[in-house]
């Protein structure tokens, strides 16, 4: 007859394993539906990006002055997660806006016309006019300092 106390201790390994093996399948599902959460709001923080890009660009088609700018109204972050926007030239008249956590490697990218009647192209690196200094990345929440 076999020891009940062997028997005892195979089935509390096997309950052991298996309330493991649920709370592994749970993490990585709330994982994954938190990732594609971000996602979204990744692609729409960068559409609504692309979209003031647009509007600026008819703003300052229409006005003719040398220089137009406007605050972004952007969240500060994305579900607690910072973030990173950028601009990359595409060509004439196309500005591949990239928004992208700053932990993880999630990207979504939006790329945007311009309407106006010259070219329009995002500063590469970071340029000065006047007392502003332009930039074609901007990390959210601005770091300290």
């Amino acid at each position: 007859m076999p020891d009940p106390v062997i028997a005892h201790v195979i089935g509390t390994i096997a309950l052991l394993g298996s309330a493991l093996l649920m709370v592994a399948a749970i993490s990585i599902a709330q994982q994954v539906s938190y990732m594609q959460a971000v996602n979204i709001m990744l692609a729409e923080v960068a559409e609504s990006c692309a979209r003031e890009l647009v509007e600026l660009v008819s703003v300052h088609t229409l006005g003719g002055s040398g220089v137009t700018y406007m605050a972004l109204t952007l969240p500060s972050s994305l579900a607690g997660q910072p973030y990173n926007l950028s601009l990359v030239n595409r060509g004439d008249n196309v500005i591949e806006v990239r928004a992208q956590l700053q932990l993880y490697r999630q990207v979504r990218v939006v790329v945007t016309p311009n309407f106006g009647r010259g070219p329009v192209y995002a500063v590469s690196g970071t340029v000065e006019v006047g007392d502003l200094a332009l930039s074609d990345h901007a990390l959210l929440p601005t770091p300290q300092g």
